[in-house]
Formats: C-alpha cells, sequence, structure tokens
C-alpha cells in the first residue's frame, strides 16, 4: 500500500540518502526500487535520489511522463529481449531510446544480464545504444 511504501521503502532510503549525502555532497546516488511501479514518481520526490533505476516492468514512455522532468534514468531493457535478439531487441532498445531522447538516460538492463545471452546480442545492442 502506499503507506506501506512510504513507511518501509521511501523513508529508510531517505534517510540512507541523507547520511551519504552529508558525508559526501558530491555523491549521486542512483535509487533501484525494484517493482515499484506507480510508486515511482513518489519515491524519486521522497528520497531526494539524483536518479532513478527502472526495472523492465516500466512502460519508459509512461515513466516519462510521470516522473519528476530532468531526472535522470537507468534502464529499462528486459533481459529477455537482450536473449532474443534480432528485431525483438532492436524494437525494445528504441522503445526505451525514443522515450527518453529529451531526459538524462543511462541505458542499461531492468535487471541483469541472464547467463545464456549470447554475445553476439550484447555486440547488437552495443552498435544499437551508440548509434541511437
Amino acid at each position: 500500500s502506499p503507506a506501506q511504501f512510504q513507511k518501509w521503502v521511501i523513508a529508510p532510503n531517505a534517510e540512507i540518502v541523507r547520511r551519504l549525502k552529508a558525508r559526501n555532497p558530491n555523491a549521486v546516488i542512483i535509487g533501484f526500487p525494484k517493482g515499484a511501479g506507480g510508486k515511482l514518481a513518489a519515491y524519486a520526490e521522497g528520497t531526494g535520489v539524483d536518479a532513478l533505476g527502472l526495472d523492465e516492468t516500466v512502460d519508459p514512455h509512461w515513466a516519462n511522463r510521470e516522473l519528476p522532468k530532468g531526472l535522470p534514468v537507468q534502464g529499462n531493457l528486459d533481459p529477455l529481449a537482450l536473449i532474443a535478439g534480432g528485431q525483438v531487441l532492436k524494437e525494445a532498445a528504441d522503445n526505451i531510446l525514443s522515450a527518453f531522447a529529451d531526459r538524462p538516460h543511462i541505458f542499461n538492463l531492468g535487471h541483469g544480464i541472464l547467463p545464456d545471452t549470447p554475445i553476439e546480442n550484447v555486440e547488437m545492442l552495443l552498435k544499437l545504444v551508440r548509434k541511437g
């Protein structure tokens, strides 16, 4: 629930960010509230993170509309698209790149590379991202 999310996720993360910034004001902190979904904007605003990691379940176009303007994001390619490769990978990468074209964005997977990912698909993804 939103109240539980505030109590058990936002509040403790805000305290971690506060303490880290007190020790090192120049620290850049990327929060990654995996599975937060519709609570991502509240997390971003309530914790004071400098950027937000998005898991693969988040629609990047929705995130671009709903998150605070200018907040850098990281993510959120589905690791299964990377395994699939080909047109599936191209469409997934293009969708993410177009969604975040006007926002600071670190292209990344939504949650880790899987062991059986073909290296040629990783190479293809690098080419797609570097040209984009």
